[in-house]
């Protein structure tokens, strides 16, 4: 999505994608509006455990209804991280259910893990998929991160690296924890042995204000919550540059949350309370804005966790919605 346009017509598309394109508009929802070339484009809601149950018969219904049966696993209560699995698996994290819920599209299949062999989940709030299908869980209140299989079988616990460790993402065969409490990120190896770390309490260059998420590939991308910007940096850790600024504007962030970088290294920063979420290039210049606040698709109440998985779709966690949002990026 890098935009090599002059600034005039960067400037009309953030205006035409600040329009909200509703259902009953067009066919789809798709940013920005024509007759600017469209960029994105909202597949599917996930809102209610319902969509993944199997099609049960009438007359099991009926002696569902009389003798009992399976109890309906609940469904999202207060969502905040999410990441898609090689295979297509989703799995967010939910610390208002106490747990982790694996959601398979492709099988109409939902479970929610709230517990494993360490014992009980208490705030899961990060997620991250290595390709070998192992999942990596942050826990920010008991201060852990728990590997599992891709069925959320814990297989690992890694204890003692981060006081509170909220985003995780794996960069260069690395994992990379970001440790909220102590204002820095901790570099781990994929067995969750120390490696380095970076970062600070501050407002300067590489220094923190309660940073929350992290993503990337060849640069790592840092949500700087309360210093309102995102931080660039190099993989060992050194400050590239930083961008954005307190404020409600397009452009602006007012409580960025999380982001997620597409197959173009365009980056995607959820807001909370902008219920939005802003596309910008590596040079921190905007390309688009998606949202605003209300229920229909494409709208948002309090937007947190974001992931883009390898054909470019894009998973946004509507969190007081309490459902999952999907998007197309449109290459």
């Amino acid at each position: 999505m890098t935009v090599k346009a002059p600034n005039i017509i960067l400037f009309s598309l953030v205006l035409l994608s600040q329009q909200c394109v509703r259902a009953g508009d067009l066919d789809s929802l798709i940013w920005p509006r024509p007759p600017e070339r469209p960029r994105l484009k909202h597949l599917t809601t996930l809102s209610s455990a319902a969509t993944f149950e199997e099609e049960t018969g009438t007359f099991t219904k009926v002696l569902r209804f009389f003798f009992g049966g399976e109890q309906q696993v609940p469904w999202l209560v207060q969502p905040v991280g999410i990441a898609v699995s090689k295979k297509g698996i989703i799995y967010v994290a939910d610390p208002g259910a106490g747990g982790v819920h694996r959601i398979d599209q492709k099988e109409r299949k939902h479970a929610l893990v709230k517990t494993t062999k360490y014992g009980d989940f208490r705030s899961p709030v990060g997620l991250a998929c290595a390709d070998n299908g192992t999942i990596y869980i942050t826990d920010s209140e008991l201060g852990v991160i728990i590997s599992t299989d891709e069925d959320l079988d814990a297989k690992d616990i890694i204890r003692g690296k981060a006081l509170r460790p909220t985003g995780i993402s794996i960069v260069q065969n690395k994992l990379y924890v970001v440790d909220t409490g102590k204002h820095k990120i901790i570099i781990l190896d994929m067995s969750g042995n120390y490696v380095g770390e970076f970062g600070q309490r501050g407002s300067g260059d590489g220094e923190f204000n309660y940073p929350i998420q992290i993503g990337g590939r060849d640069t790592l991308c840092v949500v700087d919550a309360l210093n309102y910007r995102v931080q660039l940096f190099s993989p060992d850790g050194k400050f590239v540059r930083s961008f954005g600024r307190q404020g409600n504007a397009i452009g602006r962030f007012a409580s960025p949350k999380a982001l997620a970088l597409d197959s173009d290294g365009d980056i995607y920063v959820t807001d909370a309370l902008m219920d939005n979420f802003q596309i910008f290039n590596m040079q921190g210049q905007l390309l688009l804005s998606v949202g605003q606040n209300g229920t229909h698709d494409g709208e948002f109440m309090t937007p947190s966790g974001i992931a883009i998985d390898a054909q470019d779709r894009v998973y946004i966690v509507d969190t007081l919605n309490r459902r999952v949002q999907i998007f197309q990026y449109l290459r």
